[in-house]
C-alpha cells in the first residue's frame, strides 16, 4: 500500500525544514502508482506517466481533457515537474540498522527495500553480517549474550516478575532442528510467572517495557513482547523510563543480550534480516 504522506528536507539560503509531502501530488492520475521521469503534460496541465502514456490508443489527445472537458490538447514533457521528482530524496528505514545506501530519490525506495538487508557485524561477538544487536536497555550488572550460530527461531519466552522488577528471563529456543534454554536472572519464591508459546509461523518482532529502581540500582521493572500476530504481556511494574526495541520491516528477533545480577538488569535483543 503506498504511504500517504511522506517527509523530506528543504533547503533554502538560510534555513532548512522538514515538510511532509502528499504523496497523491506526486502519483499518476491514471494509475494511481509515482510518477517516475519522463512525466508529461497536455496544455491544460493533466499529468501522466510514461507508462500510461504508451497505452493510450491516440497519444496526441489528452484523456482528461476529452472526459472532463470535451476538448482535446496534445501531451509535452513537464521538465518541472521532473525537476521536483529529482529533488526529493528519502533514506532508508534501515538505516539505523546498518543499512549504507544513504538518501534516494523517493520512488525509488520501495524497489530498494525489497532487497535492504543491514550488513553490520559485531566484530567483538562474531555476529553473523544478517544479524542486528540492539540495546540493551536498562541499568549495569553481569553482562551475558547468546550464541547465535545455527538458531533457527524462539520457541518460548518464561518471565518471572517480583514486586517491582522482572527476575528472569527464560527462552526456549531452536538450534538447528534441537531444542536448547537459556535462562538469565533468580526466581525468588514469590515470582509470578507468566509463559509465551510461539506458534511455528510465528516469531517476534519487538521488546518494550520500563526501566525502573530498586534499591537505587536501575532494573527491567517490566516488559512487553510483540510478535508478527500478537502482543504479549506488560508483565512486570509499568512504572518508570519506557524503552522500545522494535525490529525494522523484514525482521526477527532470533536472541536476546543484556545484563543480570539476581534480577534482569539491562536487556537487548539480536534481530535476523531475513523474513
Amino acid at each position: 500500500m503506498m504511504e500517504k504522506t511522506m517527509t523530506t528536507a528543504v533547503k533554502g539560503s538560510t534555513s532548512a525544514a522538514t515538510v511532509d509531502v502528499d504523496v497523491e501530488a506526486l502519483s499518476c492520475p491514471r494509475c494511481l502508482q509515482l510518477l517516475v521521469p519522463p512525466v508529461l503534460q497536455c496544455a491544460a496541465g493533466h499529468l501522466i506517466c510514461s507508462s500510461c502514456h504508451d497505452d493510450l490508443p491516440d497519444k496526441n489527445k489528452c484523456v482528461s481533457c476529452f472526459t472532463k472537458c470535451f476538448f482535446t490538447t496534445s501531451y509535452g514533457r513537464c521538465h518541472a515537474v521532473e525537476a521536483i521528482l529529482r529533488s526529493v530524496r528519502v533514506a532508508c528505514p534501515n538505516t539505523i540498522h546498518g543499512c549504507t545506501a544513504g538518501k534516494m530519490l523517493y520512488h525509488e525506495k520501495a524497489e530498494h527495500e525489497k532487497t535492504c538487508r543491514p550488513n553490520i557485524a559485531d566484530s567483538a561477538g562474531g555476529l553473523p553480517r544478517s544479524v542486528v544487536k540492539m540495546g540493551p536497555c536498562g541499568g549495569d550488572g553481569n553482562a551475558w549474550e547468546m550464541d547465535l550460530q545455527g538458531i533457527d527461531r524462539i520457541i518460548k519466552v518464561v518471565v518471572w516478575t517480583r514486586a517491582v522488577k522482572v527476575d528472569v528471563v527464560w527462552v526456549m529456543y531452536e538450534r538447528d532442528g534441537q531444542e536448547h534454554t537459556e535462562k538469565w536472572g533468580y526466581a525468588g519464591h514469590e515470582a509470578e510467572l507468566s509463559e509465551i508459546c510461539l506458534e511455528s509461523d510465528e516469531y517476534l518482532t519487538g521488546v518494550k517495557g520500563h526501566v525502573g529502581k530498586y534499591y537505587g540500582t536501575d532494573v527491567v521493572s517490566s516488559i512487553t513482547f510483540v510478535s508478527n500476530r500478537r502482543t504479549y504481556g506488560p508483565f512486570g511494574y509499568t512504572q518508570g523510563k519506557p524503552f522500545e526495541l522494535l525490529a525494522a520491516a523484514g525482521g526477527r528477533i532470533v536472541g536476546f543480550h543484556g545484563r543480570s545480577k539476581e534480577y534482569l538488569v539491562a536487556l537487548g535483543t539480536y534481530v535476523k534480516m531475513d523474513v
